[in-house]
This record gives C-alpha cells, sequence and structure tokens, in this order.
C-alpha cells in the first residue's frame, strides 16, 4: 500500500497524468454529442465570478467543461491535500487550469479557505471549482466549506452536473467515479446562482448545507434520466452552442 502511494505521488505519474488528460481533453472530450444548460453556458462566456460545485464522482469531466468554453476565464480549482487531492490537482491541470489551491475540510482547509478568500480578495473577477464532497466517504454528501468561501467572497454558488450515455463506473473508488466512453451523447444540466448571506448563522448555514446537499443530489439524477431519454431518441441532435473560444488557460 505505502509502495502504490509513492507511486501515485511521485512526480513522474503526476506528468503523465497530465500529459494523457491533456490528449483525453483534446481528442475523446471533443468526440461527445452535449444538451447544454443554456445559462450556464452564457455564464461560462463571461467574465462573471462564480463558485462552481460538483460532486467526486464527475469532476473531472465537469471541470473539462468549463474550461472548455471559455479558457481564458480565471477559474482556480480546489483539491484536498490528500492523496486523492494530488490526482486531482493533476487531473485539473490536464484539463486546462494552470493552478490549483490545496485544501479540504479533511485537511489544511482554514488554511486554503483563507488563501482563497485572499486570492478572490485581490482578483475580483476570479472564479472557483470546488469538489464539494471528499476526499473521503461518503460520497456525494456536502462538505460546509464552500458555503464558508461564497459568504465570505460575496460570490453566488452554481450546482453542475455532467452525465453520459456510455459510461464505465469504476465500482472499487469510494465515489463510483464516472468514465465516459468516446462519442457518448453528454448532457450538463445547472442550478444557480446560490446566495449565501452574510449574515447567515450556523443554524441557517446548516439548512442551507442540506439544501444544497440535496439539490445537487437532484440534478444528478436529472441529469442521468436526461441522457438515458436522449440515448432512446431517434435522430437525436445535440443543441447548437457556441464554438469553444481556443487559446489560454482557465486560471491565470
Amino acid at each position: 500500500m505505502a509502495a502504490r502511494k509513492s507511486l501515485i505521488e511521485h512526480p513522474l505519474t503526476q506528468t503523465l497524468i497530465v500529459l494523457f488528460l491533456r490528449w483525453y481533453r483534446g481528442f475523446v472530450f471533443g468526440t461527445f454529442l452535449w444538451r447544454h444548460d443554456a445559462r450556464l453556458l452564457r455564464l461560462l462566456r463571461s467574465d462573471e465570478p462564480a463558485i462552481f460545485a460538483a460532486w467526486h464522482q464527475d469532476f473531472v469531466h465537469t471541470f473539462a467543461y468549463f474550461s472548455r468554453w471559455n479558457p481564458r476565464r480565471k477559474t482556480y480549482p480546489l483539491a484536498s491535500t490528500s492523496r486523492d487531492g494530488g490526482l486531482a490537482s493533476a487531473a485539473a491541470e490536464g484539463m486546462g487550469f494552470r493552478r490549483s489551491v490545496r485544501g479540504s475540510s479533511a485537511r489544511g482547509g482554514a488554511k486554503a479557505l483563507l488563501q482563497l478568500t485572499r486570492l478572490l480578495q485581490h482578483e475580483p473577477d476570479a472564479s472557483v471549482a470546488v469538489v464539494c464532497d471528499g476526499p473521503r466517504p461518503p460520497a456525494r454528501v456536502l462538505k460546509p466549506g464552500i458555503l464558508a468561501l461564497a459568504q465570505s467572497s460575496g460570490r453566488p454558488i452554481w450546482l453542475v452536473r455532467t452525465s453520459y450515455s456510455n459510461t464505465r463506473v469504476l465500482r472499487r473508488t469510494w465515489a463510483q467515479f464516472h468514465v465516459p466512453l468516446p462519442m457518448s451523447r453528454a448532457v450538463c444540466v445547472a442550478d444557480g446562482p446560490i446566495h449565501v448571506p452574510a449574515d447567515l448563522d450556523r443554524e441557517g448555514l446548516e439548512a442551507l448545507r442540506c439544501d444544497l446537499e440535496h439539490r445537487l443530489n437532484t440534478l444528478a439524477e436529472r441529469a442521468d434520466a436526461a441522457v438515458k431519454r436522449d440515448q432512446g431518441r431517434a435522430g437525436y441532435t445535440p443543441d447548437s452552442a457556441p464554438t469553444p473560444r481556443s487559446g489560454g488557460s482557465s486560471s491565470a
């Protein structure tokens, strides 16, 4: 187990992950047939700041969706300090982001939150992408850090889910990680903007946390059901969308 952990955390392994995902994003990701959420797409094409939230099981492809439609947008992924966080940080770089902020609710969370808060204060047009469960089980249980970040920064939260018609589920992973296959039909759905009042107390924050968890789980079920319906339709054609912008990166 220690040898496996050391191999995963080795710089060469991280570099190979980045290179593979860059190839994957450029080739495989471009084969997906998308049905978009029009409001989210308009937001992504703009410079309006936000906090984007996704579950661990689909975050690689959901984050890649963010960077694909506006590579110049300043968006900083938040990755945990755990081994999974190292993989998440490498995955984010491979999917078009220059830099991640490391921290989680389990370890280094306060430091990462402070770092992000300061960063957002100095960069008023910057956004954040957060994997809002993990880095340990149970899956699809929302951690409170995203609420504190939204409350301190004044940025709205957008819950986002991407689902795919042909997906392999890695059953041995705690999050049941999804790996879509090329040429899949894909659906992106979103719920937002959701504002966290600056004066919301602890009880109010916990009630909102439970509400957002329920809404993101409902969003996941809705996206999974929608992509199955699309797969069964004869003559399916994806929604039209602007051509992805080229050049640049999603984080300065």
